[in-house]
Parts: C-alpha cells; structure tokens; sequence
C-alpha cells in the first residue's frame, strides 16, 4: 500500500510502499477515505522525549470503508462495505503513533470493538472529524461543568475550536477564544463566535473587561511553556486550569499562586468510545457542525508539503487527506 512515512525529524515524511496491515480475529481492515493531520503528529515527528519511531505511519483521525472482516468478528457486527471511524487502539498499542500504521495510507486496520458506524447521514469528510471532536467532548467533561461559566479557549487550532464547540453545546455562559490567527479567528466566526482576545494583549484583563469576571474555565490548547503559569495568573480563586495541548518540554509554575488560589488544574488527553458515539449523534442530529474548521483537503502526494507548513500554519487549520485522490 501507499503511505506517507516518518524516517527522522528535520526530514519530510516520504511517499513509499508499505506491506498491507494484515488482521487477525478480532480485526478489521479499512479502505481509508479520508485522515486528518493533527498536532499531536507534528509533535511526535520532533526530537524529544514523544517522538515516534522511525517508520512510522502518522494518521488516528480517519473514517474508511470496511474490506476485510477477521474470523471472530459476526456479521450482525459488522459486514463488508459499511463505513466507520475507530478509536486508534488495538489492545495496547496505538494507531498511527509507532505501533501500529495509521491513516496516513491506503489501508488501515482496526480493533472491531473500538470501531464505530458511520450513518448515512455523516460523510466521510465527517466521519474524519470525529475524532477530533470527541478529543473536545473529554476535554470539556473532565472539566466537571461548564454551564452558566464564563469560559476562555486559548489557542483556536482544532482542538481549541473543538472545545469551544462543545463548551457552548454544554451551555457556557460566555465562551471567549485568544488566538493570534486571523485565520483561525474567521474560521471561529464561522462557528459562530464574536469575542476574541489576542495574546498580544493583556489576555486576563480583555477577558474581564469583555465579560465582567475572571474566567472561572480555561482551556489550555496550545501546549507551549509558559502558558500554564499564565493560566494560573489570570484564574480566579477556585477556578479550573484544563491541559490539553501537548507540552513535551519542561516548564515552569508557580504552585504557591495556585495553592492560595485554591485552583484545579486537570489535563485531559483522548476519548472514549461514548464519546465517539455522542460525537456522532450530535452531528447527524445537526446539533454540531465541525466543517467549518476544515481549510484543505489534500492528496497523499501532497502530505509531506502541508506536514511541513503546518509547524507554522497560516492559513490552515485542519487538514484532511483524501486517500481516494
């Protein structure tokens, strides 16, 4: 099969051959048709302490076509033809991060229990956006509750977009987003969002003079040092610090600020299948809508190109590969 291949960092992932994922019992292979390029691949293509190994197929965010059911899996399950996405784990090992080859090829196989089934109603450029979604949906549960809160989302990426989407779904009372992206900013307003702060700006003080208050929820997704600390400023007491953008360098904060304060301060990483499910629902009910964030659909020849621009993206938010091109 065809994929996009990690060899080391500083170098471009590389248009090869791989051998087709082959399945055992409890598997089943997919027809990829479309894959995301999230940050979380930027991240493990980098020197540090969560790089991926070399060889490796990036790709957790994909919706595909089912062309290979393995012997343990009934047909009242799942049948061939039928369209799904999947959280990215076959028993302990993840898809697309070093264990098992992701979606940023031709083929991809899956866990048929983590698989789950894409109505007519979703397509597959959605079908590839769930999972992002769901990231958001844990995101903003782990945070307890967001109703009637005044919320700021720091970093208006996929994820920021993704939490802010549901923030609001969940019935925040206010919901203000930071982002140095003009881009991202217009793609925000899409959505429907109309407070925005830059981080250029004194962010605690626009927040409280935007909303009359000190966000009580904040939502850190741009996983940058420093950022925590700035969180821990600008909390109020008792107020919530969520983690969710990926730090793999060491930082600094001052606990004696968030001792005193009386802060939770709680990360959030990945999903789980109710999440996948709920994402899903919303979505065919109408409820939701993440098309929005979507700035290029690209080709697999075209992956390591946009791989590269997205270490410092302008005009792209989230980018989705077509493997039919």
């Amino acid at each position: 099969m065809k994929a996009a291949i990690f060899e080391q960092p500083g170098k471009s992932l590389v248009i090869g051959e791989r051998d087709d994922p082959r399945i055992v019992e409890n598997e089943m292979l997919l027809r990829v048709r479309y894959c995301g390029i999230c940050g979380t691949d930027i991240h493990a293509s980098r020197e540090g302490p969560f790089m991926a190994p070399p060889g490796t197929v990036f790709g957790h965010e994909f919706a595909g076509e089912i062309i290979e059911i393995g012997g343990g899996i009934s047909s009242d399950q799942f049948s061939i033809g039928e369209r799904v996405t999947s959280l990215p784990f076959i028993g302990d090992k993840t898809i697309g991060l070093g264990d098992v080859d992701g979606g940023y090829a031709e083929l991809v196989k899956v866990d048929y229990q983590q698989a789950v089934k894409l109505p007519d109603a979703i397509d597959d450029v959605q079908g590839a956006l769930v999972e992002p979604m769901a990231v958001g949906l844990h995101s903003v549960k782990m945070a307890d509750s967001v109703a009637g809160k005044k919320v700021l989302i720091i970093g208006a990426g996929p994820i920021g977009l993704a939490c802010a989407i549901w923030c609001r779904f969940f019935g925040a009372d206010r919901v203000v987003i930071s982002e140095f992206s003009e881009t991202r900013i217009r793609i925000a307003e899409g959505i429907g969002f109309t407070e925005f702060i830059s981080p250029d700006q004194d962010v605690g003080a626009e927040f409280t003079s935007l909303t009359g208050a000190e966000p009580a929820v904040q939502f850190e997704c741009v996983g940058a040092p420093g950022m925590l600390q700035s969180c821990i400023e600008r909390a109020p007491a008792r107020g919530v610090v969520m983690g969710i953008g990926v730090c793999d360098s060491p930082d600094s904060i001052t606990p004696l600020l968030a001792f005193m304060k009386e802060l939770r301060m709680q990360w959030a990483v990945g999903y789980d299948k109710a999440d996948f499910e709920f994402a899903i629902e919303m979505m065919t009910q109408g409820r939701l809508e993440p098309m929005p964030m979507v700035t290029d659909i690209i080709s697999l020849d075209q992956v390591p190109e946009f791989f590269e621009q997205l270490r410092q993206p302008s005009s792209q938010c989230k980018v989705l590969i077509d493997l039919l091109k």
